[in-house]
């Protein structure tokens, strides 16, 4: 056999070869979507029940197909089949193929995948469906129509109009937000998450000694004492309350939501000075506030505060007059300079 006729024969067998795959590619079976407005229908077609919108794996074949919904009339709807372009494709490639085709069915296509359908109203029909209706938290009152149905959860009997699509449904429950949604007809449960309001709680804030700034979360609510309303939700973190006063120390505080009362005693900052001791004659006795200092010593520290506004040092030596001296606070910053008298006889 010559190279060009082998070359033939090779791709005649490559072309029936790619023809057989109308089988392969098309298939005996097809996808079809079935919808319906309102959606919820009931439908049949090749042994098979649906409820729309459903898309079901059909045999390749003529049908008609019937829809059924409460309260509407029964509709059906023809789904045809045609000729595959790919048989074309196969009758070209040759004989084998295309009766391959025409044996197992793969040589038709529906005409249309996607069957929609809108169903009309029975005249003067009222339908009564059936609704699961919950929420979380439970015990909600159900308010449909103006009018309250009962308190969640709680299985509804409702009455449908013909050309009614849905129904609006409020939720009300005791310290928390009202919700309202839409129930669709076509609907068999409906549930909704409440949200809970902010509780309001009133708390008490004071200080010893009174008048502190207070500040909640970075925010100022007045001076101690004060009472102050606070608004929690269900989720929220602690707060923190600060207290300052000229003098003393900040203090700060957790607050929760079941925080009532706080109270703070707030302490004074106290500073301490170094107040260096010059006194003659060297030895002397040092006492300050009552308290005697040890022998030689150069320096005292002495602490200031709010209510720590003087010192007092009284200094003697035997054969000296002894001397008392008050210090305050902007003296301090001098060394205390004392030069002892010596005593005249009969003078201690």
């Amino acid at each position: 056999m010559s190279a060009s006729t082998l070359s033939r024969v090779l791709g005649v067998a490559v072309v029936a070869a790619l023809a057989g795959c109308t089988l392969v590619v098309q298939g005996t079976h097809q996808p079809v979507t079935f919808t319906s407005e309102p959606p919820g229908a009931t439908f049949t077609v090749a042994g098979q029940t649906g409820v729309t919108p459903q898309t079901l794996d059909l045999p390749k074949d003529d049908y008609q197909i019937s829809f059924k919904l409460a309260g509407y009339e029964d509709a059906s709807v023809d789904l045809k089949r045609k000729m595959s372009n790919w048989f074309f494709g196969s009758i070209a490639m040759g004989v084998l193929a295309s009766t391959i085709d025409l044996a197992t069915g793969a040589w038709k296509e529906f005409e249309s995948t996607d069957i929609k359908i809108a169903l009309q109203p029975l005249p003067d029909t009222v339908v009564e469906l059936v609704v699961g209706v919950g929420s979380e938290p439970a015990g909600a009152d159900i308010v449909i129509g103006g009018r309250s149905s009962g308190t969640t959860p709680r299985e509804l009997r409702l009455s449908w109009q013909p050309a009614e699509r849905e129904k609006e449904v409020t939720f009300r429950l005791v310290g928390h937000a009202p919700k309202t949604a839409a129930l669709l007809r076509s609907e068999k449960t409906l549930s909704a998450a409440l949200e809970a309001l902010p509780v309001p709680v009133t708390v008490k804030f004071a200080s010893t000694p009174g008048g502190a700034e207070l500040r909640i979360d970075g925010k100022p609510q007045g001076k101690t004492p004060v009472p102050v309303d606070l608004l929690w939700r269900k989720d929220d973190k602690p707060r923190s309350a600060e207290f300052s006063l000229d003098g003393y120390k900040p203090e700060k505080r957790e607050l929760t939501r079941d925080t009532k009362e706080v109270v703070v005693e707030l302490q004074e900052v106290v500073e301490e000075i170094v107040l260096p001791l010059k006194i003659e004659p060297a030895g002397s006795k040092v006492v300050v506030d009552g308290v005697a200092l040890p022998d030689g010593t150069k320096q005292v520290k002495l602490p200031w505060s709010l209510s720590k506004t003087r010192h007092t040092v009284t200094l003697s030596q035997p054969g000296y007059t002894t001397k008392t001296v008050e210090i305050r606070r902007p003296a301090a910053a001098a060394p205390l300079d004392v030069r002892l008298v010596p005593a005249l006889p009969g003078n201690p």
